[in-house]
């Protein structure tokens, strides 16, 4: 395992890369997509009734497959154990984390009470990425920011990690997938996600 002292250092890394900003870059396109995807959570949410799990897993699939980009998502996550898996295990784990990122966001977006997303703000970031604040607007709620980075890949702007007020989920996740594959394996790591789907889908077999 990593020391204390370099896993910080990493962790400040990814802090300044997501958050030193550069010149301006044309954001039409990537705010495209950031409320392409929230018009679909919106969809489920006002459905979510008539169309249980499976139809807001089904929904939300072919959005999530064409606006995150799962590939270098699942690749950062798993950081230096990404080069010790062969090619399978992979194509395995791309398709795992998919399954789950989808089966998460068809379990918490289950009901809909006059909720709206709204985008605040665009900042532009090194490398020609995005930094794309948003907020959900809730009755009787205090709104939820969620904030987006993006990146260009083959001209097309895709996302590749989430901050839900100010927490960042491919960070928590990088730590929590990194201490299982050391501890107990590549394996292990699949059941254990596979098991979380299952969790949020209620033992949906189609998922």
């Amino acid at each position: 395992m990593r020391s204390s002292s370099r896993y910080i250092q990493h962790i400040l890394g990814i802090v300044l890369l997501v958050y030193s900003t550069c010149p301006l870059a044309d954001d039409t396109a990537a705010v495209a997509v950031i409320e392409k995807f929230h018009d679909s959570l919106i969809n489920i949410m006002q459905n979510a009734d008539s169309l249980q799990f499976q139809g807001r897993y089904d929904t939300l699939a072919p959005v999530l497959e064409s606006s995150f980009d799962t590939p270098l998502i699942s690749q950062v996550i798993l950081s230096r154990y990404w080069s010790e898996l062969s090619e399978e295990q992979q194509k395995q784990f791309v398709d795992l984390f998919k399954r789950l990122s989808i089966s998460t966001y068809a379990s918490r977006f289950d009901s809909y009470s006059g909720d709206s997303f709204k985008t605040t703000s665009v900042e532009a970031l090194k490398k020609g990425r995005l930094l794309i604040k948003t907020e959900l607007t809730r009755q009787n709620d205090k709104p939820v920011k969620f904030d987006y980075l993006v990146h260009q890949h083959a001209g097309k702007w895709y996302i590749i990690s989430v901050i839900a007020d100010g927490i960042n989920d491919l960070s928590l996740k990088r730590a929590e997938y990194a201490a299982i594959i050391n501890d107990k394996g590549f394996t292990n790591l699949v059941n254990e996600i596979e098991n979380k789907i299952k969790e949020l889908s209620g033992s949906s077999t189609n998922i």
